[in-house]
């Protein structure tokens, strides 16, 4: 065990915790161990061991433990990612290759805020012990990384285990080390894969993990690198998926037949929520969660959607404590109104037993576009009601639907970025519709999860993608993407498994966009802009798909609004 001298200035730590600013010194205890997990992911016979390093201050006392575990501690492997550019959807030609060695290398930047992903949000290190861990198969860990399943998710587990005294760890010279010093209260918390991670541990109902704050954390794989049946990549890095993650995060030289398989089973030949997906959907587990969570996200986050953090919210209804912050940001957390000693109280009260407030008062606040905050008991906002719009033939957006009638749009998203298929709206366009409200008489709020159905054929092929976008436009037709959502009409009965369309036969597909809370401007107008190919997100298919919208009665709208 190495003793070292920790001086922590003061300033740092008032402006974090509320402290003075005096210099501090105080004695810091660092070792690293590797914790016995009960998995072999790599299948050579021995149990995986997992990297930890702990930082804890010199105390009489036995201390409780914030701990983080990462995958990208050590950085990653640059590698190709998935071609999105192709003659037909996979699902028409029925055709799979894999990983493209032809795409552009966009590894070197896939995971550009590596240190923004690994930094824990600010801890009193005088208080608590700081256990940091290498994910399974990544980084100083042995073993395979598995992205997102069981195993991963018992690896990391075990951690908590041998804090808990429930499993061995040792020394580097294989003498076993025992967690004499902690008193089995462990929060966790992280941001991106590092917040995932505490979902996936608190899943178990392990005894010990008292509390947790996810920071734009995945709590669905599915709804990472995938949507309502189709295959989408996270904001920013297209082409990737789950085993060009995998590949990213294993140590180097390691694992490639373990990686294979993932290539083999999570398929990119359609986006149908198989048993790949189900094993890596946390949601189902959140019935067993017994620790307290405080859920942080941007709602500008397009790499992680918001989606994940409302889901996870309304899941843990009546299953353990809750708190939300939404902020204005993207992905990441926030120092804004005064999130970091949120976090501290947090861990405080749940860890140590501290009444200091925080389970007191609305536990959901949104931070607006303006910087502005919204306090409020629920999600969606209370303050809101259920709205639906019908589409109109002379491009308006209404609540009694029209007579039936047809309009249609030629996929042109191979060389379109939606942003660009906004614009001027009265003007027609063919690779997209836009149906618009009236100007708003008054500021009004959107919030919660919208929803569209629409009757639509696709009349030249036997797939297509669907993209659907909430669009404010300003006084001056300046628009706005407010949030987006994404389907294949192959999945319109269910999302398990899509069949192939007929062409021209009509069918009705419903599914929801991505939740947002945002505050339309007084004059301003709400558009609906209806498209294929989303340039961004989803596969690009050669334009010339030919869709077919029937309005009336069974296309529309459902969204929340101010009352």
């Amino acid at each position: 065990m190495k003793l070292q001298l920790a001086m922590i200035i003061g300033l740092f730590a008032a402006s974090a915790f509320g402290g003075n600013s005096n210099l501090v010194e105080q004695e810091m205890l660092s070792e690293v161990v590797y914790v016995e997990s009960p998995t072999d992911t790599d299948g050579d016979g021995k149990l995986d061991r997992i990297y930890v390093s702990i930082d804890r201050p010199s105390s009489d006392k036995k201390l409780s433990s914030i701990f983080s575990i990462s995958p990208y501690a050590l950085g990653g492997n640059d590698g190709p990612m998935h071609n999105v550019d192709m003659d037909l959807l996979p699902q028409d030609e029925k055709l799979f290759k894999g990983l493209s060695a032809n795409v552009k290398n966009l590894f070197s930047n896939l995971r550009k805020t590596l240190r923004e992903y690994q930094a824990t949000p600010m801890i009193n290190a005088f208080k608590y012990a700081q256990v940091r861990a290498h994910s399974v198969g990544t980084g100083k860990s042995t073993g395979c990384p598995t992205v997102g399943d069981m195993a991963e998710t018992l690896a990391a587990k075990s951690v908590i285990d041998w804090l808990d005294g429930r499993a061995r760890a040792f020394s580097q010279d294989g003498r076993e080390v025992k967690a004499d010093w902690a008193n089995g209260s462990v929060g966790m918390t992280g941001t991106s894969y590092d917040g995932t991670l505490p979902i996936m541990v608190a899943t178990t109902g392990v005894e010990g993990l008292k509390a947790i704050i996810p920071i734009a954390a995945i709590s669905n794989w599915y709804d990472y690198y995938r949507a309502n049946g189709l295959v989408v990549n996270p904001g920013g890095y297209v082409g990737e998926d789950a085993d060009s993650l995998g590949f990213f995060i294993m140590r180097k030289g390691d694992c490639k037949a373990e990686l294979a398989n993932i290539t083999k089973t999570m398929g990119r030949e359609n986006g149908d929520f198989t048993s790949f997906w189900q094993a890596r959907d946390h949601l189902a587990q959140v019935k067993n969660i017994k620790a307290a969570t405080f859920i942080i996200h941007g709602q500008s986050d397009w790499n992680v959607k918001q989606k994940h953090a409302i889901q996870l919210w309304e899941a843990l209804e009546g299953v353990a404590p809750r708190r939300m912050f939404l902020h204005r940001g993207g992905h990441g957390s926030t120092y804004n109104h005064g999130v970091p000693k949120k976090i501290q109280a947090w861990f405080d009260h749940f860890l140590e037993g501290e009444e200091n407030g925080i389970t007191s008062g609305p536990q959901v606040e949104v931070e607006l576009t303006d910087g502005s905050l919204m306090v409020q008991n629920e999600w969606p906002n209370e303050s809101t009601e259920s709205q639906r719009l019908f589409f109109m033939p002379d491009s308006s957006l209404a609540i009694l639907a029209a007579d039936e009638d047809r309009l249609s749009i030629t996929d042109s998203g191979q060389t379109q970025e939606l942003e660009k298929l906004t614009a001027n709206p009265g003007q027609r366009n063919e690779g997209r519709l836009v149906f618009l409200t009236a100007p708003l008489e008054m500021s009004t709020v959107l919030s919660g999860t919208s929803r569209v159905s629409l009757n639509l054929a696709v009349l030249n092929r036997k797939a297509a993608n669907i993209t659907v976008a909430i669009v404010e436009y300003d006084k001056n037709n300046r628009a706005k993407i407010i949030t987006r959502g994404w389907a294949d009409p192959q999945n319109h009965q269910d999302f398990t498994q899509g069949e192939t369309l007929i062409p021209g036969q009509i069918y009705q597909l419903s599914f929801d966009l991505e939740p947002k809370q945002y505050r339309l401007a007084a004059g301003s107008r709400l558009g609906v802009l209806l498209a294929s190919t989303d340039y961004d997100y989803t596969l690009r298919p050669k334009s010339g798909t030919k869709i077919e919208f029937t309005l009336g009665q069974k296309s529309f709208i459902d969204l929340r609004l101010s009352k």
